[in-house]
């Protein structure tokens, strides 16, 4: 009798202590851990891309006049009949009349208008065809090495559109369309300071154009010469302070600066003028929970999920599983529960380890609101998918010990001690279920085991010894 008096409050201090050691319902499992590590470790980056260019194609639409090559005399009548079809830009009629024709038997003056006419109409490969016919006959044409430069740049065939651009600058076409076209092949091969140099020799003959300020800007902070970019930046803002691409670019530079509260600020602008961007949304919704704006970020996530297209919803429910396991870990549960709520319906394009966490997810919420039934659903039909998921099995040990169906908690607890990021919370949630049950050597059996395999947890000797002295008073 005295050592029962003696035990009883000793059981409740073990008891109490281990409580305060074991994982609340899986939160800190780890699957969360590493949703906030990614949360905290992961570059964050403005997408950003060179301004898509609009190059002007010049359309020889004097055939019977002087021009650097001439078309046969037998060639005069079909010139007369397509003249007021070019003159009107009806281009798809002239390409049909050139169907008629024989290509090798035109002449060069006549196939440079069928090669124009076609890459006008985006009939690449008879476009090309015609090119290629053009610099067979007269292998410096200008107009045609020009013109190919740009059927290849359509294409994103850009190895082969440097060809013939370069060949076209050494012949003479040295203007500022045909720089910056090299300034965007530059960008499109990673090298910032060639396309920054092109893009310079544009500016320098067309200064006023935005396109090749755009891309200049791209290419200046692609190159990590940021003081110019910013100055650059400035001066652009003055004069369209309207355009999304330009507050995006200051963010970017602004992260590239590790300055993410005007990161921010750059990009709730852009937002403001282009709101269903769903790449910078998510960007958005990642600093704002760096900067702990929680409910802020959640609500640039679900915007993410509506507005996302087919070849972003990946990245979008990405982010939002790692959001979700920051959330769940930091117990945020109205706000995890509102992002599941808007993830739900896209969660079939997961992978199905991913599909079993996001049931975790929902069950460790459920458990919150005490709808147990649901829980369990949700964790079984976890199971079903992933039978190694320690974050379920926990979960379902942590319900089934509150049941007091101990058993099945520690059928849970031992299947979980075999996965090596489970074993402590598994040997906590095992010693508890052994207190529970009186068993007090296979408590201090587990408590050792988890001491031993994490020495730094030097909290668990106060549990050892107090445990170590109920079995010494039981025997």
């Amino acid at each position: 009798m005295n050592i029962f008096k003696t035990l009883k409050p000793l059981t409740r201090s073990v008891i109490t202590t281990l409580m305060c050691s074991l994982p609340l319902l899986g939160v800190s499992s780890v699957h969360a851990s590493a949703a906030i590590t990614t949360l905290k470790s992961a570059p964050l980056k403005v997408t950003l891309s060179p301004s898509d260019p609009t190059w002007q194609l010049a359309i020889n639409n004097k055939l019977l006049g002087p021009t650097e090559v001439l078309i046969e005399p037998t060639e005069r009548g079909f010139a007369r009949q397509v003249q007021p079809l070019l003159q009107a830009g009806n281009y798809s009629e002239v390409a049909a009349l050139f169907k008629g024709r024989d290509i090798s038997q035109d002449s060069t003056a006549l196939n440079l208008l069928r090669a124009q006419v076609l890459l006008s109409t985006k009939d690449f490969n008879n476009a090309e065809l015609a090119y290629l016919a053009c610099l067979k006959a007269s292998p410096d044409l200008v107009k045609a090495h020009q013109g190919l430069s740009l059927l290849y740049m359509q294409q994103a065939k850009y190895d082969k559109a440097q060809i013939h651009l370069v060949h076209s600058i050494e012949l003479g076409q040295a203007d500022a369309q045909s720089y910056a076209q090299l300034a965007y092949i530059h960008v499109q091969h990673s090298q910032p300071w060639s396309a920054v140099a092109a893009y310079r020799q544009a500016l320098m003959l067309a200064p006023e154009t935005s396109q090749y300020q755009q891309g200049l800007l791209f290419a200046l902070i692609e190159s990590g010469d940021l003081s110019q970019a910013n100055a650059l930046l400035k001066e652009l803002l003055n004069k369209s302070p309207d355009k999304a691409e330009l507050w995006l670019q200051r963010a970017q530079i602004a992260l590239q600066l590790d300055q993410k509260k005007q990161a921010l600020a750059a990009i709730e602008v852009a937002l403001k003028l282009n709101p269903k961007d769903a790449s910078n949304q998510l960007l958005a919704a990642q600093l704002h929970l760096t900067e702990g704006s929680t409910e802020r970020a959640v609500s640039l996530l679900k915007q993410g999920l509506k507005h996302a297209t087919k070849q972003q919803q990946v990245e979008v429910i990405n982010t939002t599983m790692q959001t979700l396991g920051w959330l769940v870990s930091q117990q945020k549960w109205d706000l995890a529960k509102d992002l599941i709520g808007s993830a739900k319906r896209l969660t079939k394009q997961l992978p199905r380890d991913e599909q079993a966490q996001f049931s975790v997810y929902s069950a460790q919420i459920a458990m919150q609101q005490g709808n147990t039934k649901r829980a369990l659903k949700s964790l079984n039909n976890a199971l079903k998918i992933n039978p190694n998921l320690g974050d379920a099995l926990l979960s379902l040990a942590s319900i089934y010990r509150s049941k007091g169906q101990l058993t099945q908690a520690k059928l849970m607890y031992v299947r979980a001690q075999a996965l090596p990021d489970y074993q402590l919370s598994a040997w906590l949630g095992l010693s508890q279920i052994a207190i529970d049950s009186k068993d007090y050597p296979s408590a201090l059996k587990h408590l050792r085991k988890a001491l031993q395999a994490n020495p730094q947890r030097q909290d668990l000797i106060t549990n050892i010894r107090a445990l170590e002295n109920i079995v010494r008073q039981e025997g």
